[in-house]
This record gives structure tokens, C-alpha cells and sequence, in this order.
């Protein structure tokens, strides 16, 4: 069979595609196309779920502030989703830290975010189990909070396939020309084909001549045992001069930070033990009680951002290939206005809810990047 539009990933990028594509023009023929035995098996199954509006850029506040409705909307409509907007708490403890927050909290706010600016002794009102005696300054946005990945994309899936979306699971896509998709079960024409495949997205994008500046690296998640001590209700915690962070999940917490002795080069996904000790130095100093609380590392993975240079993600159309990728670690929380602006490029060949300007693939040859400063 052909399609009208092919997506390459079946993760929560390539789903929120074709339902958005089908949602525009619901007669058109479109296939998800994905490797593994179904959905979400990549990063999307692999991701923290946190969910912010509180960026550095205005693009990524925009798309942010789009898939925050999007998500309330899916959560009203009954769709099990797990989310929950107990916020995103940021805290500064340098002077380039204090600097940042004053810089880009006015611009949230300009673009509609509900975020408050905190002082120090505020912050310690707020989190009276952080160590707060370095503490200069925080910021905090209450509708931000995470969301479970895999039903997102289950959510996401259901739906498209509800509108006619077709999906080829356990396909691998081979070579391929302009139109025309040839993979492990077959060959097919496609009108349009749309990149969607996380860090594998550049060495797909080379099968139909497209050079994609899209690299993984590697992240990695611990879960704790049970952690008494902390407010049922807690937000995600990001100390932005380590970016330590912390939410919870079940009884315990789901920690993270950039890791500056990881092998980042995407090449392995395992695990590295030695995280739990390089985060302890850290974590220890902001959240003491993590002293009395043990790890369950069954329960600890690793995982691939894919990030470009700017760490932005690329959406745009070159010829009949649509770009969706390169949103390392903010692929979940931005994967409903992702999938509309996509989508109204295939459709449209031009996208009216966004102005992608600063997501373009033309900026890196061009030189005009902005980076996000806002990564963790």
C-alpha cells in the first residue's frame, strides 16, 4: 500500500504527527513507520515526563504553553495520562544562576507563563527540605509539573489509529529516495515523508539527502527507595548551578543531572553505576535527606537526548521531507505543538501556529542560532 505521508518513529513525536496530519485533513493515508514491535520503545519510553514552560527562549516557551493546554485537555477527556501540575520549583545559588532567573523571567511572563519570581527565604518557605542556607533566589511556575511518557504516546497512538493512521511496527526503514520509502518488508511511495526518529534521526535524514545536525546523548535516571519527609504534592526540583533535580515518583524520587563524566557519546545505553556516586556529591548538599534513603538500581536507566547545537530542535520542510527532531530532553513535553506545527507544514507546506523561524535547519549553515540555556 502507499501513502499520502510516511512517519519514520514511532515514538511520541512520530504519533503526535499523524495525529495532528489526520486531525488537518483526515482523509489523508498515513503510516507510522517503526522498528521496534510497537510504540514508544526508543527514548519516549525512557524520559522523566517533566512538563515546563519555564525556558530560556521564547520559541520553547511557546511551544511549551501550546502542549500544556493540550495535555490538560487529554487529561479532562479521561485519557489516564498521570499528569500532574504540582510545578517546577528552580533555585539559584550563584550570582550567574540569580543573573539568568532575572533575565528570562520577565520574557515567561510576557508570554502568558504564571510564573513567580522567589527570594531566597521564599524559596525556604516554599521547600523546607532543600538545604537552603546558599540559596540566593528561585522561581516557580505551578502549572508546570510531569506526565507519564509511554501513555502520552499510548494516548497519542490510539487516536491516530482511531482517524485511519496505519502502523507498520517492526519495519525498518532501508534507503529511500524523494516519494519513495523502501524498508525491511517492502517498498512504498510516500507524498511526504516526515523525520521523527529521536537521535537516530540524522542517519535517517542521509537516506533521503538531507543533512541533519542531530547527535544522541546520553542521560541517566535513579530511583530511590521510599523518601519519607517530603510533601505529597512536590514539584520538580532543579537546582540550576548543578542541575541536580529531583521529582517524586511512587513513594520515592526519580533524580537526575548532567553528568560531566558521562560517556555521552549515545553509544551505550546501560546504566553507569558510577552516576549514583557523582550525583551524591550534589544531591547530598541540596536535599540532605537523601542521606537516610537508598537506591533501587533495578529501577535505574539510561537513556539518548537528541540535541543539535543549539540545543533546539529542528521543524521544518525541505522539498517533500518534513524534519520533526532534535528535541533532547524536552521531546515528551513538547510533543503536542511539535506535532501540530509538523503537521501543518505536510498539510500546508507552512506552519500558521508558530513562528519556526529559530527552529529551521537553513540557521545552522547561516550561523543564526540561539542557544537554550535552560537544559537539564
Amino acid at each position: 500500500m502507499d501513502y499520502d505521508v510516511a512517519i519514520l518513529g514511532g515514538g511520541v513525536i512520530g504519533w503526535s504527527v499523524a495525529l495532528n496530519v489526520l486531525r488537518v485533513a483526515p482523509a489523508l493515508q498515513v503510516a507510522v513507520f517503526e522498528k521496534e514491535p510497537t510504540f514508544g520503545m526508543g527514548s519516549t519510553g525512557r524520559a522523566a515526563g517533566g512538563v515546563r514552560a519555564q525556558f530560556g527562549t521564547p520559541i520553547n516557551v511557546d511551544l511549551s504553553l501550546y502542549s500544556i493546554r493540550q495535555f490538560e485537555e487529554l487529561a479532562a477527556r479521561g485519557n489516564d495520562i498521570g499528569f500532574k501540575q504540582y510545578g517546577y520549583l528552580f533555585v539559584a545559588s550563584t550570582e550567574p544562576t540569580d543573573s539568568y532567573l532575572d533575565a528570562v523571567v520577565g520574557m515567561q511572563q510576557e508570554r502568558g507563563v504564571p510564573v513567580r519570581r522567589l527570594t531566597g527565604s521564599e524559596v525556604a518557605t516554599i521547600a523546607p527540605y532543600l538545604n537552603c542556607t546558599d540559596i540566593i533566589s528561585g522561581s516557580v511556575s505551578w502549572s508546570d509539573g510531569y506526565l507519564d511518557p509511554y501513555a502520552v504516546c499510548q494516548a497519542f497512538e490510539r487516536q491516530a489509529r482511531e482517524l485511519g493512521a496505519k502502523a507498520p511496527y517492526s519495519t525498518e526503514v532501508l534507503s529511500g529516495a524523494p516519494g519513495r520509502v523502501e524498508t525491511s518488508v517492502g517498498d512504498f511511495e510516500a507524498q511526504v515523508v516526515v523525520i521523527a526518529c529521536g537521535h537516530w534521526s540524522s542517519a535517517v535524514a542521509n537516506i533521503f539527502g538531507v543533512d541533519l545536525p542531530v547527535a544522541a546523548e546520553k542521560h541517566q535516571l535513579a530511583m530511590t527507595d521510599s523518601a519519607a519527609g517530603l510533601p505529597e504534592e512536590l514539584p520538580m526540583v532543579v537546582d540550576l548551578a548543578t542541575s541536580f533535580h529531583f521529582r517524586r515518583e511512587g513513594r520515592g524520587l526519580l533524580i537526575g543531572f548532567n553528568d560531566p563524566e558521562a560517556d555521552m557519546t549515545g553509544s551505550n545505553d546501560a546504566f553507569d553505576y558510577g552516576f549514583l556516586e557523582r550525583m551524591a556529591e550534589v544531591g547530598l548538599h541540596r536535599l540532605p535527606l537523601l542521606e537516610s534513603v537508598g537506591f533501587d538500581t533495578k529501577k535505574c536507566w539510561g537513556g539518548f537526548y537528541a540535541e543539535t547545537p543549539d540545543r533546539h530542535a529542528i521543524i521544518d520542510r525541505i522539498g517533500n521531507t518534513v524534519i520533526c527532531s532534535g528535541f533532547g530532553g524536552h521531546g515528551i513535553m513538547h510533543s503536542p505543538a511539535a506535532g501540530r506545527a509538523a503537521a501543518e507544514l505536510v498539510v500546508a507546506g507552512a506552519c500558521e501556529t508558530f513562528d519556526l523561524h529559530a527552529l529551521r535547519l537553513a540557521r545552522f549553515a547561516e550561523g543564526e542560532m540561539t542557544v537554550e540555556p535552560m537544559v537539564i
